[in-house]
């Protein structure tokens, strides 16, 4: 039962992590579209980055007692109570891409307005310094790995995710608040 609720804990705060990558591409979203929203939506935000996972956890728990309640849970015969956990996943990562995409597209707008000074190759060093910022932010290398089987022997994907997975907060703060001269 510990070794269980241990897994189960762990699942919660893999699912939790890609959930709050989305609220945090959610609200710079917001941020850039609606620059005069009084309204901040908070609550929203802590039932997306907490809500959902807790939701699709109990459901994943339920379907591992019912059809696999084998072990310590830590074998998948069955696909069903993996893709509980792996559908949210996936989608949550397909919105943050599209959030992604977004923002890139409204920093393009605004370094091509007239009111932004410099030339252009200071317009396109802001653009990829700003891109390489959202990327940590927003978990886009999730998305290079994203579709493929979990099954697959691939140990490119284990090392990849493993050095910007494992070291994402401390890249996100050295990119945005020590190399930032803005902040």
């Amino acid at each position: 039962v510990g070794c269980k609720a241990i897994l189960v804990f762990f699942q919660y705060g893999v699912m939790a992590n890609f959930y709050w990558l989305l609220v945090e591409g959610l609200y710079l979203h917001i941020l850039l579209v609606l620059i005069f929203s009084p309204n901040r939506h908070f609550m929203v935000y802590l039932l997306i980055g907490w809500g959902i996972p807790t939701i699709f956890i109990i459901t994943w728990t339920v379907t591992r007692i019912i059809l696999e309640d084998t072990g310590c849970w830590d074998t998948n015969e069955h696909g069903g109570p993996w893709w509980v956990i792996r559908i949210p996943i996936l989608i949550s990562i397909i919105v943050n891409f599209i959030l992604f995409i977004s923002i890139i597209r409204i920093l393009l707008q605004k370094l091509r307005s007239p009111d932004v000074g410099g030339n252009d190759q200071s317009q396109y060093k802001r653009l990829a310094k700003s891109t390489l910022l959202l990327i940590p932010l927003f978990g886009v290398h999730y998305t290079v790995f994203a579709l493929f089987p979990d099954r697959s022997p691939n140990n490119y994907q284990i090392i990849f995710e493993l050095c910007l997975g494992s070291f994402q907060g401390l890249i996100v703060a050295i990119l945005y608040c020590f190399l930032n001269s803005e902040v």
